[in-house]
Parts: structure tokens; sequence; C-alpha cells
């Protein structure tokens, strides 16, 4: 169970605040929800079953300072996972992005930059649907690490940047 004030992370919503936990009704059936609040998007609250199985595993506490800054130790050797069949490849990103998992993100970002550069090296650009695979993870990954490393969001680009740059 989660506590108000508690940060948590939501699915593809990111970093969310718990701002209140409220009986709700509906018709004749009176239920409890999580009243979350995007900390880095003017979104809406996202009103989450707190007896919704599904939905609450959806929800988790982020990461500590200490988990990631071993995840950021971790980054130079995680595998990427690029498959050459577009299909295979969509399906394969949508399972990292869903999987609600800072490393699975770190592997699809990965995989991509690395992709981008090849494809820049023959004068091309990324695909449009992995451009957006890429800004997705990265908006989902950037969101998790900023509060930790006592940074905002956009700032996270650029710490990693300078972090691997002397890094081959």
């Amino acid at each position: 169970m989660y506590s108000v004030n508690e940060t948590v992370r939501y699915g593809g919503s990111g970093v969310c605040t718990v701002q209140d936990i409220t009986t709700m009704r509906f018709g004749r059936t009176r239920e409890r929800y999580y009243v979350l609040k995007p900390v880095y998007q003017n979104a809406s609250l996202i009103y989450v079953p707190v007896d919704n199985e599904a939905l609450t595993s959806k929800m988790r506490p982020v990461l500590t300072r200490e988990e990631v800054d071993a995840l950021i130790n971790e980054m130079p050797s995680v595998e990427t996972a690029w498959q050459e069949d577009s299909q295979l490849r969509k399906e394969s990103f949508d399972a990292l992005l869903r999987s609600n998992q800072c490393r699975d993100l770190v592997v699809l970002i990965k995989t991509l930059q690395e992709h981008k550069i090849r494809r820049q090296k023959i004068g091309k650009a990324l695909h449009v649907t992995d451009e957006t695979y890429l800004r997705e993870a990265q908006r989902l990954l950037f969101d998790e690490l900023a509060g930790p490393l006592g940074l905002m969001p956009a700032q996270v680009h650029d710490y990693l940047t300078e972090k691997f740059a002397g890094i081959s």
C-alpha cells in the first residue's frame, strides 16, 4: 500500500506523487483510489483503483540514489536488442517500454542510439517510429533519474553525456 505524498512510478505516466487515497462512488459501487499527480507533466490527475491488481502492478517506488548510481555504472555494459525485422522490433520495443523497469529503458535507448549512429554514418536519419520509441524511453528514464540526481529531467541527458564522455 502506498502513502499520501509518496513518489511512485506509474507505467507510461512516469513519476507521480500520491496526492490522496480516497473512496469514490460510481453508481452503487464504492471503491478506494490512489490519486496520482504526474510530477514532470501538466497532466490531469490519475485515479488508480487500490484493489485493481492489474493497474496497481504498474505502480512501484521510484529508484533511490544508490539504485540510480548502480544503474548508471551498469550502462556501458548493457547489451543492445536490435531486431532487423520491423514487426519483431516493434514487439520487443513495446515490451521494453511496458516493463516499467529502468534497465529495460536503458537497453532501448542504447539500442536506438547505436542504430541512429549507424544510420547517420550512411547519411540517413532514424525512422520516425524508432525516433518516437527513443523519445518516450528517454522521457520515462530521465523523469525517474532526475529526482534522485537532484536534476530536472531536461538536464539528465547532459549529465549522462558528461559522465560517459571518456568512455568508448
